[in-house]
């Protein structure tokens, strides 16, 4: 079978698996909060780097402690304050742990139905991957911690190194930024490839953490210009999708924009908060939405994928046009 063959299957049984099984997308509703990419964070993170130093507001840099102190002083130190406080702790500890839970199990739980669809070729079982995603929840966070600690002290260093270069201004505060952002895009996408990798061995093949680990790097190292390959693939996907919702969304916006003239041609204060709250809930259900499917829809790809490398191997399409594998 030739390999792009295997893509065009890869994407075909993607789109057949998230688009006919929409019952996935509840999965893919707290699976989006993880992510894609590492490459694509990376990118979020520092793409609002800029002379007033967006990523890093000047609150950072000079906080004021006096107000902080005040704040202190009249509020957590007293009895009803730690009460309070301990209770909105607890609270939003225990919200945020139900998030993250979910997220991960949901994305094992998407894996799972890719992987039954692929070798049953049938509607995979909603409550059997659910049950995988949570009985293998802290390998599958494991691996997630590890690329979102790994992305976050590359953006750090990455936009220290910018704002180092926007305010020197020299040729070698330059040199070393540009230096810093080709090392982190590069450790960021190694990092994101070995955690799909290493979730698919834990998800379909049951391997311990560890093993994972080893046997997704050994996967890479055997299928490195296939893995840049789908990863761009998916990247790319993933700009035309943002650029077709960006289409859509200025569509369902229409009839919210006919909201806003007639207040403002009228004068009427609550047309306009109506077209306001009419647009706010299209744009959530809509990036839900779309959001949703999208992530099923790569999830289900990488999937694909990895089983074709771990079990039969793949050539880059790179090779082929250069004619260096037949």
């Amino acid at each position: 079978m030739k390999d792009s063959s295997i893509y065009k299957k890869a994407f075909r049984a993607s789109w057949d698996l998230s688009w006919h099984h929409k019952f996935l997308w509840v999965f893919g509703l707290f699976a989006v909060l993880l992510g894609q990419m590492g490459v694509i964070e990376l990118f979020t993170k520092i793409g609002m780097i800029g002379t007033d130093y967006a990523l890093f507001p000047n609150w950072i840099f000079f906080l004021d402690f006096a107000s902080i102190s005040a704040f202190l002083s009249n509020f957590v130190f007293s009895v009803q304050g730690w009460l309070l406080l301990i209770w909105l702790g607890i609270l939003f500890f225990g919200f945020g742990f139900f998030l993250i839970f979910a997220a991960v199990s949901s994305h094992g739980a998407i894996i799972d139905s890719a992987a039954q669809f692929i070798d049953k070729e049938e509607l995979p079982d909603v409550g059997e991957a659910w049950h995988g995603g949570t009985h293998h929840f802290w390998r599958l966070f494991g691996f997630q911690a590890i690329k979102k600690l790994t992305v976050f002290i590359l953006s750090i260093v990455t936009v220290l190194t910018a704002v180092s270069a926007i305010v020197e201004q020299t040729v070698t505060s330059y040199i070393l930024f540009i230096l810093t952002l080709l090392l982190s895009i590069t450790v960021g996408m190694i990092v994101s490839f070995l955690a799909v990798y290493a979730a698919g061995y834990v998800m379909v093949e049951e391997y311990s953490f560890m093993d994972a680990i080893k046997s997704a790097w050994q996967l890479f190292v055997d299928h490195l210009l296939v893995s840049i390959e789908v990863g761009f693939t998916i990247l790319a996907i993933n700009l035309l999708v943002a650029f077709v919702g960006l289409v859509l969304l200025f569509i369902l916006f229409f009839p919210t924009l006919i909201l806003w003239i007639m207040a403002t041609t009228m004068a009427s204060q609550s047309l306009f908060f109506l077209g306001t709250f009419v647009a706010t809930i299209l744009f959530v259900l809509f990036a839900a939405i779309l959001g949703s499917w999208l992530t099923v829809f790569t999830t289900s790809v990488w999937t694909y994928l990895f089983m074709k490398m771990h079990k039969e191997g793949m050539v880059s399409r790179l090779l082929h046009w250069g004619g260096l594998h037949k």
